[in-house]
């Protein structure tokens, strides 16, 4: 990680004024990358040294199971919360839980995020004025990133990041394959009770914008719109609620809030929902909408700060064929953990009345997608925690790269959960633009 600026003070020639405005001058010199730099672009988690460190450690620990006898001895790299998930099984419905180590392996970028990050990144700056927005706070000064509203850049605008926004913009630059459909299998479990409501729902995703390895690319176009992506979900289970689906339009322009559609099957109706349902749990679970990946809306609805590195085990090449649970049971065991050098960023809504107080993200630097993340209510007690662990997988261009098969969310406070697994069909399918209307969801629900 790079520093954003640079102070040279001269002992006993600087007032405490003009101190004060250097340290609240927020990306005066904002982290920029050269052409140069990224000729050596993408670099591994773990180089030299270290990496011959690692690999000695996991001489000790690769193929070992941890469960609640020995998570002790790694506990220095887990966060508090996971840690006191699998140290405490009789919490969580289970006699054991336990997790397995396996050895780091880099993660590459796509070719098409490899070419657009060297393409757009030494361009990529946060612009300087600020931006209304539909939401409370809006858009300060150096929050933006220019060229986003008009999808005129693509791939990671900042690989050496030197804040948190900048991470957050990574982030947000992810396409998930552009475009994927996959099938969402979970359980929505209280452990009092034991009782267990199957779900199953099939989900479509299509980015408009920074697009990375499907053509058309960067964007798509004739989008008149604005839009950067579309998600549709079309539920299969529980037979009370089976046909009923859910259309998420998100725009570029952050002064239109999403358009947010329901078909609800039982009486063919097509129903458009405030914005105010994505502050609401879907379908019962532990999850709000925007909880997807991490995060599923505009940057800029939050505040983020980069809290530093951390030594981390983290799910990145999972195989959930291992998984298993009993029934009642939270939380899975069998998960396979890798260490990595995660970044750990704190984010603020800006809005006060927002559903969390804080989050904390740990976020993959080779991906730059969140891996695990822990939230806070309103009132600053722990509430929720959940597992994005990734497995690779191929796109229907045969291009290997990750996607979130385990989307994993626990209430700790009532102590219910819903373990579930996203289940390929494809990557990299297009998909045509009257795929995303209002008539095409009266269709498939007729």
């Amino acid at each position: 990680m790079r520093s954003v600026m640079r102070i040279l003070v001269p002992v006993g020639f600087v007032s405490v004024f003009v101190l004060a405005l250097a340290l609240n001058t927020r990306y005066c010199c904002q982290a920029s990358v050269t052409e140069e730099e990224l000729k050596n672009w993408p670099l591994p988690c773990y180089q030299g040294e270290k990496l011959n460190e690692l690999r000695n450690w996991e001489r000790t620990w690769a193929g070992q199971r941890i469960n609640q006898d020995s998570i002790d001895q790694v506990k220095a790299f887990l966060s508090e919360e996971y840690y006191q998930v699998y140290k405490n099984p009789e919490n969580w419905g289970a006699d054991e839980l336990w997790f397995s180590i396996i050895p780091y392996e880099q993660v590459l970028p796509t070719p098409g995020q490899i070419a657009a990050t060297r393409k757009y990144a030494p361009h990529a700056r946060l612009d300087n004025a600020p931006r209304k927005a539909y939401w409370k706070g809006g858009i300060g000064p150096d929050e933006f990133l220019s060229g986003w509203d008009t999808g005129e850049t693509a791939g990671f605008p900042f690989p050496f990041p030197a804040s948190g926004l900048e991470i957050a913009w990574n982030l947000d630059s992810v396409t998930h394959g552009d475009t994927k459909s996959y099938k969402r299998e979970s359980a929505l479990i209280n452990t009092r009770t034991r009782v267990e409501k199957q779900t199953i729902e099939n989900k479509t995703v299509d980015y408009f914008t920074g697009r990375l390895d499907v053509p058309p690319l960067p964007l798509k176009p004739g989008n008149n719109k604005g839009i950067r992506k579309g998600i549709l979900s079309l539920l299969v289970e529980p037979a009370d609620i089976k046909g009923l689906m859910m259309m998420e339009l998100l725009y570029l322009d952050v002064g239109k809030p999403e358009d947010l559609w329901s078909w609800v099957a039982m009486f063919r109706r097509l129903r458009r929902l405030g914005i105010t349902w994505k502050l609401d749990t879907l379908h019962g679970t532990e999850m709000l909408p925007d909880d997807e990946n991490g995060w599923n809306s505009h940057i800029n609805v939050k505040n983020w700060k980069l809290v530093g590195r951390r030594e981390m085990l983290l799910g990145r090449h999972v195989d959930v064929s291992k998984y298993s649970r009993k029934n009642g049971q939270v939380v899975w065991s069998g998960q396979q953990l890798e260490r990595i050098n995660a970044f750990v960023v704190e984010a603020h809504y800006k809005d006060p009345n927002s559903s969390y107080s804080k989050e904390i993200l740990y976020i993959d630097p080779e991906m730059w997608r969140c891996l695990q993340k822990v939230a806070w209510d309103r009132q600053g007690v722990l509430w929720r925690q959940f597992f994005y662990h990734t497995e690779m997988v191929k796109s229907v261009q045969g291009i290997i790269q990750p996607h979130c098969v385990e989307l994993h969310s626990i209430d700790m406070q009532k102590k219910r959960g819903n373990p579930g697994k996203d289940r390929v069909i494809e990557i990299g399918l297009p998909i045509p633009d009257n795929f995303w209307t209002v008539q095409q969801m009266q269709k498939m629900g007729y």
